[in-house]
This record gives structure tokens, sequence and C-alpha cells, in this order.
């Protein structure tokens, strides 16, 4: 029974792969296909309304086209690098910490926060605490005083969908 489930998941894989490779098919026109010699098939019955859905996009709550482009917004991980609580100094410092991290690392999006009474910074969009631990390393090479503070935290992130 378990080989049955790992050659059927193995098998849509492959066409789903293969279907990335070629998009001018559908992966339902994939599954139409007369099989090759000692492969299987796939029948699907389904409405043609599910087939002109395939591969267009469907706004929805978790979707902000507020910037002109449409963006995913779901929970991710972003990199905290300051945090400091100085009426005085705080904001000042946040922000010219963002400017040394854009001038270095320009695609990484940055974001300065208020929440009473901390100024924070925030860097990157990543799905996985990985991805946004290969980014924490980089920063703790070129900020090595600020280790301690740098370090990956679970926020809203933004998705770019084109």
């Amino acid at each position: 029974m378990k080989r049955s489930h790992i050659i059927f998941v193995l098998t849509s894989l492959s066409v789903i792969a293969g279907y990335a490779q070629s998009p001018q098919f559908s992966i339902f026109d994939s599954f139409e296909t007369l099989p090759k010699t000692g492969e299987g098939y796939v029948i699907v019955h389904q409405s043609s309304a599910i087939k002109r859905l395939v591969g267009t996009r469907i706004d929805s709550e978790n979707v902000d086209v507020s910037s002109g482009k449409p963006q995913l917004i779901t929970r991710g991980y972003r990199i905290q690098v300051y945090s400091g609580n100085n009426p005085r100094s705080s904001r000042t410092e946040a922000e010219q910490l963002e400017k040394k991290i854009k001038e270095l690392f320009p695609d990484i999006n940055t974001y300065i926060r208020y929440s009473a009474p901390f100024w924070k910074l925030n860097v990157g969009n990543y799905l996985t605490w990985e991805e946004a631990a290969i980014t924490r390393r980089e920063l703790w090479k070129i900020f090595p005083q600020r280790k301690n503070e740098i370090y990956p935290i679970e926020d809203d992130i933004q998705l770019p969908l084109d």
C-alpha cells in the first residue's frame, strides 16, 4: 500500500515538473496524454470552470496591492537589528543603521517601527527561520559589536507575487 502512494507522489511530481518546464500546456493536458509503455494514466473528471481557474490569481484578504505591486502577506521571519528606548537618540540611531544596511544590501527591505517606548529596526522578508539566519550571519560579520542584538523574529512578511 505504501509503495503505491510513493509511486503516485513521484508520478505527480514528475508531471508537475514537466508542466513547469513547458508552460504552453496545463497540468490537465499532461494528465490526458497517452502513457508510454510501462506508465500509468490519470483520468480527471471536473468542471471546465476549474480548468479555467488554474493559473489565475484570485484576490484575497492576504494580498496587498496598495504599493502598486501585488504582495502576499503571510507569517514569516524578519531580522531585528536594533531596538532602543532612549527618547533622544533611538530614532536617529535606527535611521542611521538603516541607511548603512541599505547601502550594503540594497535589495533587502528595511522597516523602522515605533512601539512605545521602543524604536526597532527589522530587515528582510523570509519564509523560514533558516533563510533569516543566513542574512543574520552576514549582518554579524558587518556589525560584530551588535551580534547580541541581531536575531530573527516572527512577523507578518510581504512576498512579491509577480
